[in-house]
C-alpha cells in the first residue's frame, strides 16, 4: 500500500494530538472530540487527509514510512470502505511492528463514540494499576533502605545542609558578663586608629554572618568600622560601616551577601569607631573560659577571667545567598533563623516525673538524644529548661523508636510551654506556648517530625516537654523511643528588638581593657 500525504499537512501528524482516521465518505463528523484525518484514495495510492482540506492541483506529496502518532481508532461507516481500511491497517502493522495498530470500528457515529468512551475508561484503569504499582514499588525500596542501607555521615550532613533554607547558629558565647569601649579616633582620617582585634572561633568557608552585642549605643556623631579578615592571606573578607545614629543597645546583625566560600582557617574581627565629640559605643564582653586563644586584644577580663566579645556565628551552605547584606536597613537580618539545641543545653535536661522500672527508661545520650522509653500504664515526660529563648516562633524534634523488635505503636508530644507551668499542666496543655499534639509512632526506626508552632514570637524564659505514652495500654516491649534534632526558630524582628541581657552595674561586674 502507498500512502502520501500533502507537504503542509505532513508534520501535524505527529505532534502527538490525539486523532481517528476516517475511511470513506458521508460520515457524520460533528461532535467527534479528535482530530479528524481522511483516507482517500488517488492516483492508484492512497491520501490521508487533515479534516475537510483537500489537495490542491499540483501540490507537493511526502510519502509516509511509519505511522501518524496519537491514532486511536480507525473509522469506516459502511463494508463499501472496510477492505480500504484493512489495508491500511496491514500497512500499519508492516510499517510499526506486531500490535502497533489501533483498533477497527465499524458502524455509526454513536458506536464510534462508545468504543472511544470504552477505551479511554481503560486507559484510566490501567493508569491507576501502573500508578499503584509504583507506589509498591516505592514503598518497598524505601523500606529496603530504611532497614539496609546505611548512608555516610558526609552524605546525610550534606542533604541536612541541603534541605535547610535559614541560616544555622553554629557558635555563640555565653550571657555577657561585661562592657569594653571601642576605641575612639576623632577627626575624618582614620589612620593609626585604635581598634579592637577578636578572633574568631570558626573558618571562613560557610559563615553567612554574625552578631555583636552592644552594651551601651553610642551618643553623638560618627560610624563604627567593622572589618572581617583573614589572617592567613591578609585580605579584607568583609566591611561594614555603620552610623552611630543607626546603632542601639542589644544584638547587631551583620550579615554577608552569600555564605562566604573561601578557605580561610582564620579569621579576625577588627573593630574601630571614628567620631567628633562622642561617646564611643560599648561592646558586651563574655567569659571566654576554656578558649584563651580567642580572648579579644587589647586584653579584657569578666568577672576575672580573660574576655572575648559577646557574638553569635551563624553558617549556611557556601555560595548560597541568605538575605540583604546592606547595612545598616532596619532588620537586616533574615526573617526567620535556626537555632539548633546544642549538647551543654540539653544536658540540663530533667525527668518530668519520678517511675522505677528495671531497665534504664530517661536519659541523655550521645549526639544530643534524649531517652525517653514509655511504661506500662503511666505517661513517662521530661523537661528541657532554656533561658532568654529571643523571639521563638517555633520548637522542633524528631522522634523515633529505635529498636527493631518494637510491635507496639509509641505515642509522643513536644509541648512548649512557660517555666512557671508544671508537669500535669504541660500534659494537659493549661497555658501552654504551643503543643505538636499527640502522634504516634507505628513502626520502628521510621523517624516522625514534632513541630510546636507558637501563635505569637516568645522572649524570656520557657521549657521543652517532652511525653510517651502507649496507646492501646499495652506494656510497649522493646519501645525504646529517642528524641533529637532539637531546634527553634526564631524571628528576626523580635530577637533584636529585645533589651541587652546584662546585669546591672550595682552587681559588681566590670571589666578592664
Amino acid at each position: 500500500m502507498k500512502l502520501s500525504t500533502p507537504a503542509a499537512q505532513f508534520a501535524p501528524l505527529y505532534d502527538g494530538t490525539p486523532a481517528l482516521i476516517a475511511v470513506g465518505c458521508g460520515m457524520e463528523l460533528d461532535g467527534i472530540p479528535l482530530r479528524v484525518l481522511r483516507l482517500v484514495r488517488h492516483d492508484g495510492g492512497h491520501l490521508l487527509l487533515s479534516g475537510d482540506a483537500g489537495v490542491e492541483e499540483g501540490a507537493a506529496l511526502r510519502t509516509l514510512a511509519i505511522p501518524p502518532s496519537a491514532v486511536r481508532a480507525v473509522w469506516c461507516g459502511d463494508e463499501a470502505a472496510r477492505r480500504d481500511a484493512e489495508r491500511l491497517l496491514g500497512w500499519w502493522e508492516e510499517a510499526g511492528g506486531p500490535d502497533s495498530a489501533p483498533p477497527l470500528v465499524t458502524g455509526d457515529a454513536s458506536t464510534l463514540l462508545h468504543r472511544l468512551l470504552a477505551q479511554a475508561f481503560g486507559e484510566i484503569d490501567g493508569l491507576h494499576r501502573r500508578n499503584a504499582g509504583l507506589q509498591r514499588t516505592l514503598s518497598t525500596l524505601r523500606e529496603e533502605w530504611g532497614r539496609s542501607v546505611r548512608l555516610p555521615p558526609e552524605a546525610v550532613e550534606l542533604l541536612d545542609a541541603l534541605r535547610l533554607s535559614p541560616p544555622r547558629l553554629v557558635f555563640a558565647t555565653p550571657r555577657p558578663v561585661g562592657a569594653l569601649p571601642v576605641p575612639l579616633r576623632h577627626g575624618r582620617n582614620p589612620a593609626g586608629a585604635a581598634e579592637i582585634v577578636q578572633r574568631l572561633p570558626a573558618g571562613a568557608r560557610g559563615l553567612a554572618g554574625l552578631d555583636l552585642h552592644i552594651d551601651q549605643a553610642p551618643k553623638g556623631s560618627g560610624v563604627l568600622a567593622v572589618a572581617l579578615t583573614g589572617v592567613e592571606t591578609g585580605e579584607t573578607i568583609a566591611e561594614w560601616v555603620l552610623s552611630f545614629g543607626d546603632l542601639r543597645s542589644g544584638w547587631l546583625p551583620l550579615r554577608l551577601p552569600a555564605a562566604c566560600t573561601r578557605m580561610d582557617r582564620l579569621l579576625d574581627l577588627r573593630i574601630g569607631a571614628i567620631g567628633v565629640v562622642t561617646e564611643a559605643p560599648r561592646l558586651s564582653l563574655a567569659q571566654a573560659g576554656l578558649l584563651d586563644e580567642y580572648a579579644v586584644a587589647p586584653p579584657a577580663r569578666a568577672v576575672g577571667q580573660p574576655a572575648m566579645l559577646a557574638l553569635r556565628l551563624w553558617g549556611g551552605l557556601p555560595g548560597l545567598e541568605y538575605g540583604a547584606a546592606a547595612h545598616l536597613a532596619p532588620h537586616s537580618a533574615p526573617d526567620h533563623l535556626v537555632w539548633p539545641l546544642t549538647q551543654p543545653v540539653l544536658a540540663q535536661v530533667r525527668k518530668g516525673r519520678e517511675f522505677e522500672a528495671t531497665f534504664p527508661w530517661f536519659g541523655l545520650l550521645r549526639g544530643g538524644r534524649i531517652l525517653l522509653h514509655p511504661l506500662h500504664g503511666v505517661v513517662t515526660a521530661a523537661h528541657i529548661p532554656l533561658d532568654e529563648v529571643p523571639g521563638a516562633v517555633a520548637v522542633r524534634a524528631r522522634a523515633v523508636v529505635d529498636d527493631p523488635r518494637c510491635r507496639t505503636p509509641i505515642a509522643c508530644k513536644l509541648v512548649v510551654a512557660p517555666p512557671s507551668l508544671t508537669v500535669d499542666e504541660a500534659e494537659r496543655e493549661e497555658g501552654i506556648l504551643a503543643s505538636s499534639g499527640w502522634m504516634v509512632l507505628e513502626a520502628p526506626r521510621r523517624p516522625l517530625d514534632l513541630a510546636a508552632v507558637l501563635a505569637a514570637p516568645w522572649s524570656g524564659p520557657m521549657a521543652l516537654h517532652l511525653f510517651t505514652d502507649i496507646p492501646d495500654g499495652g506494656h510497649g516491649l522493646y519501645g525504646r523511643t529517642l528524641f533529637s534534632d532539637f531546634e527553634l526558630e526564631i524571628d528576626s524582628r523580635t530577637a533584636w528588638t529585645i533589651p541587652p541581657l546584662l546585669p546591672a552595674a550595682a552587681d559588681g561586674v566590670a571589666a578592664t581593657p
